[in-house]
């Protein structure tokens, strides 16, 4: 297991986990949000290829509709 920071909060998730996987354990739905692991925009297509590691810092942002 591996702890990572997720908009400020600690988490823990398996050590190899892809940050595709990652957004799924959290309830997040992969094509609703944007994400920066350590600052560093990820595009979506890379979600899947992207594999987090202990330590990382992610932002995970949802669009908000309103006016």
């Amino acid at each position: 297991m591996m702890t990572l920071q997720v908009n400020g909060e600690s988490r823990s998730i398996d050590d190899g986990t892809a940050l595709m996987d990652a957004l799924a354990q959290w309830g997040y739905s992969c094509t609703q949000v944007a994400v920066a692991v350590n600052g560093e925009f990820v595009a979506r297509g890379e979600y899947a290829g992207r594999v987090l590691r202990g330590g990382d810092c992610l932002d995970v942002v949802a669009p908000v509709q309103g006016g």
